[in-house]
């Protein structure tokens, strides 16, 4: 697992994680139902799933 550098407190604090377009160039990003972490969807539904603990 690779580490992330510093997220903001604002992305923490909103869970947003997104925001920090943590998915590869002309992937989807999209939150987890409970924002515990989020989906990067590549083209042809190849889906990467990556939770913060």
């Amino acid at each position: 697992m690779h580490h992330h550098r510093a997220w903001p407190a604002r992305i923490i604090k909103t869970k947003q994680w997104c925001d920090m377009l943590p998915c590869l160039e002309g992937e989807g990003c999209d939150l987890l139902i409970n924002r515990s972490g989020w989906t990067c969807t590549q083209p042809g539904w190849w889906i990467k799933t990556t939770t913060v603990s």
